[in-house]
């Protein structure tokens, strides 16, 4: 099959506009404003990888800000992006922005864990991309987190915010029932969440302790990023990815649903790996 393929009526009844991308070789990406894609890929490596790269490249900023996922779902891309490091310009102005963190205490003050704990997300960032990195470019991505006693008031710009899909909908350490008015924030983490991350057998966090209570950004966050890539891969989430499409507004009881808020659907691509199972019959074509 071909592609572009433009569904004006979106998935089922839901208005957004989407234009679905059938692609086999990668590396599909382009500017059309005002439409939300969606793209049935391969592989996720390529794909996303390619696009952190152009936006990277065109960065007007003194920084470019990326906040990414610290789970199994985006290894892949974090793999070619180290692979590929060479070909990226301006790694000095790239700020990789802590989107969440495990946090010690159950009321404040609260403190982040030591990235040394097998639970730490900045030290799985630190394993599987920023020190491979370094390695191979000899760059020194900075790590830019809020401080936990002033959370409110961090405001740090993100270029490109890059959301998995995970258990119960949701994305970093955002919780089912969480606002929209929602930032920067000390998330209580369900124990559906905690057991999928650290189950043994896990590919990110098996065996690790994984605390009650976390450091997240929030709806606002992405609400307000410039780029916003949902990664969604593996078959164990096909059911979830068919109930986030079904989606026609923002639900808190779901949370990776504020990517259909009219602020920012139009800036949203979302990538999903043939391993999900989800067929193009089954987006409406």
């Amino acid at each position: 099959m071909g592609w572009p393929f433009l569904l004006a009526a979106g998935y089922k009844n839901n208005p957004v506009i989407i234009r679905l991308v059938f692609e086999k070789d990668c590396g599909v990406w382009d500017d059309i404003i005002g439409i939300m894609k969606i793209n049935l890929v391969s592989s996720l490596a390529q794909s996303v990888g390619s696009i952190w790269k152009e936006l990277q490249a065109k960065s007007a900023g003194p920084t470019f800000n990326v906040a990414s996922p610290l789970s199994s779902t985006p290894v892949p891309i974090y793999s070619w992006i180290v692979e590929h490091a060479r070909d990226f310009p301006n790694w000095d102005n790239v700020r990789f922005v802590l989107m969440d963190e495990q946090v010690e205490c159950t009321q404040p003050p609260y403190r982040y864990i030591s990235r040394d704990d097998p639970a730490s997300y900045e030290g799985f960032a630190s394993r599987v991309l920023l020190e491979p990195l370094k390695r191979n470019v000899g760059v020194n991505v900075p790590v830019d987190k809020p401080d936990l006693q002033t959370i409110e008031t961090f405001k740090e710009r993100i270029d490109l915010l890059v959301l998995a899909l995970g258990v119960e909908g949701n994305y970093a350490n955002v919780m089912p029932g969480t606002q929209e008015s929602v930032g920067w924030h000390i998330a209580h983490l369900t124990p559906a969440f905690r057991q999928a991350h650290t189950a043994m057998g896990s590919v990110s966090y098996p065996g690790a302790h994984f605390r009650e209570f976390g450091m997240s950004l929030g709806p606002q966050q992405v609400l307000t990023a410039e780029n916003v890539v949902v990664i969604i891969r593996g078959s164990g989430k096909r059911d979830l990815t068919l109930r986030l499409l079904a989606y026609e507004e923002f639900d808190p009881e779901f949370p990776l649903s504020i990517i259909f808020h009219s602020a920012v659907a139009d800036q949203v691509q979302i990538f999903i790996a043939e391993d999900v199972g989800i067929a193009a019959s089954e987006l409406g074509l």
